[in-house]
């Protein structure tokens, strides 16, 4: 489970000197709570450029395809991916983006999870978010940290919370059950996905949108 602990604390010095065992004790009562700080912010971002596709066509048989645009009017900003899924005949598929993860505040590291503003159309219905960490970020990578989500077709934009202890290692969609816990602290990449649902009780296909407004701490 992961705790936010964050705080600001002012006192003048005389004051602490006179009265430090008693703030000591009282700590955990009187601390600040710290805002939930924001990982991306696409309303206000100058630019995409660090995103990049990553797609099944890494692969010999893959005919999916994802790319991320910025989207701007008179009126809002946000970030749009757009994705076809072409699936093998068994459901094997995927298509998504990612970018190398900005730096993290230390008071953020034991942040309880990842908060999506968002909203999808068309029909690819489920997604995920994926998390890569500083040992699988080469070539030879072993597994991925994932955490699925269904959009649930609203009109409006809505929030989509994914707590970090919901994050599994998968390596190509398979779940890896030996892999050690997620590490926020060693992730250095974020990327949305979505896919053919392999091997899930579920299959899916077709285009679909994301549109993501922000994605915060909580």
């Amino acid at each position: 489970m992961f705790v936010l602990p964050c705080a600001v604390l002012v006192l003048h010095p005389t004051l602490l000197r006179a009265a430090s065992s008693t703030l000591i004790a009282r700590t955990t009562m009187t601390l600040a709570t710290c805002s939930h700080p924001t990982l991306f912010d696409f309303t206000t971002t100058q630019d995409i450029d660090s995103w990049t596709e990553v797609s099944d066509t890494v692969r010999t048989p893959g005919m999916s395809k994802a790319v991320i645009t910025l989207q701007r009017s008179q009126l809002f900003q946000r970030a749009v991916i757009f994705a076809v899924i072409n699936p093998q005949p068994n459901g094997a598929g995927f298509a998504g983006v990612q970018t190398n993860l900005p730096a993290i505040s230390a008071e953020c590291k034991e942040a309880q999870g990842i908060r999506l503003n968002l909203r999808g159309q068309g029909q690819l219905s489920f997604w995920k978010i994926v998390l890569t960490d500083n040992k699988n970020s080469g070539p030879a990578q072993n597994y991925t940290y994932e955490q699925k989500f269904k959009l649930s077709g609203l009109v409006e934009f809505e929030d989509v919370d994914l707590p970090f202890d919901g994050f599994k290692a998968y390596h190509w969609g398979k779940e890896v059950p030996d892999a050690p816990a997620l590490d926020l602290s060693k992730v250095v990449r974020f990327g949305f996905q979505t896919f053919g649902g392999v091997y899930d009780d579920f299959k899916q296909k077709g285009v679909g949108s994301l549109e993501v407004n922000t994605v915060n701490f909580f």
